[in-house]
């Protein structure tokens, strides 16, 4: 966690004991000189001096203030167990770890991780370049923060065409439920992504005459037919109902997934992450995708992501999801964790789609 280092538990050895206090009960005492028993542990002659009670580990550590308000208000608001504590040897930073943990273990953190490579940490500052100090740090504001250690892959042409022969327009309708309900609070890297990439690289190309013959990425002809025509998709209400007639039970377990998706995709908005934040993030690089779509593998979606990735990370990215809150607000906090409910909910129905479909891929 950013900013949020481990403490250590036990005290510092002697703390409540003088030096002269020592001296006095010791044979060894003069009237100026510190007794040998109180300056080092006692051992006879060929002996490992002994240690027992000395600390073996000593570490310095910033932002405690803010972790055991956290940690208390996480408490107060029935967030986290306060039975963790022991458990946590009364660190409070790892006390808060082991909340979002759990939390998230219990929207569905195992099945999520099956097919997304995500990372959430905790932050009290979102600048990338660490050259504004630590002002919102300071009065308890901090950031519930998701982003992708690398992106997540799925391939959705088979998926479509299995539709397709139940409903002309139930390709389209399930990519736009599927990719509109993730993108919502992630980003999926899909073939409008790859086709404003083709016309990035027309542009450069037409500006240089020595490029005039360069053959650009045929993303076109990438797309199926059934998303190519311009279907209007069909009302969840519809879909729905579709579903609970279809005999097929991979097509009605894609079709209830994915409405559930669009349902939780919606209990929530991004909130609002304020000026300062925005000015911090200025200069970072756009999120990198947790998810690319592609119609069939190695097709040219996959190539035009596999091209523009290797720029992606020249600046630091901004997170995929931002939820900020102030340590010490018990509502600040309570939506925070129900925000990332939310998105753990939409992940957790997202991969069990993804899982679907690849078993569909040869």
């Amino acid at each position: 966690m950013s900013r949020l280092a481990a403490s250590e538990p036990y005290p510092l050895p002697s703390a409540c004991r003088s030096i002269g206090a020592a001296a006095e009960h010791s044979t060894d005492a003069t009237a100026r000189v510190a007794a040998t028993p109180g300056l080092m542990a006692v051992g006879g002659p060929l002996t490992i001096p002994r240690l027992r009670g000395v600390p073996t580990e000593y570490r310095f550590f910033d932002r405690i203030d803010v972790a055991s308000k956290l940690a208390k208000t996480l408490v107060a608001t029935g967030l986290a167990d306060p039975g963790r504590w022991g458990h946590v040897d009364r660190d409070p930073f790892r006390f808060v770890e082991q909340a979002l943990r759990d939390h998230v273990g219990a929207y569905g953190g195992p099945e999520i991780d099956r097919e997304f490579h995500l990372n959430l940490g905790l932050a009290s500052d979102l600048d990338p370049y660490g050259s504004e100090g630590d002002r919102a740090g300071a009065e308890g504001e901090m950031y519930l923060v998701l982003e992708p250690e690398s992106a997540g892959y799925v391939v959705m042409g088979p998926t479509l065409r299995m539709l397709k022969a139940v409903h002309p327009r139930l390709p389209v309708t399930f990519f736009d439920l599927f990719t509109g309900g993730l993108n919502r609070w992630i980003r999926v890297y899909d073939h409008r992504d790859a086709l404003e990439r083709v016309e990035q690289l027309r542009g450069w190309y037409d500006a240089d005459p020595q490029d005039e013959n360069v053959e650009l990425p045929a993303v076109d002809a990438a797309i199926p037919d059934c998303l190519r025509q311009k279907c209007i998709p069909l009302k969840e209400r519809f879909v729905a109902r579709l579903a609970a007639t279809v005999r097929n039970q991979r097509v009605r377990a894609l079709l209830e997934g994915v409405i559930e998706l669009s349902r939780i995709s919606v209990q929530g908005r991004r909130p609002e992450i304020g000026e300062l934040v925005e000015t911090r993030l200025a200069d970072s690089n756009p999120p990198v995708p947790a998810l690319v779509a592609v119609f069939n593998k190695n097709d040219a979606v996959e190539g035009c992501f596999d091209e523009e990735s290797q720029g992606m990370l020249e600046c630091p990215p901004e997170p995929n999801v931002i939820l900020p809150f102030r340590a010490g607000d018990a509502d600040s906090v309570r939506e925070a964790f129900r925000l990332l409910a939310v998105v753990c909910g939409v992940l957790r129905h997202g991969a069990s789609l993804i899982a679907l479909m690849m078993e569909l891929v040869k």
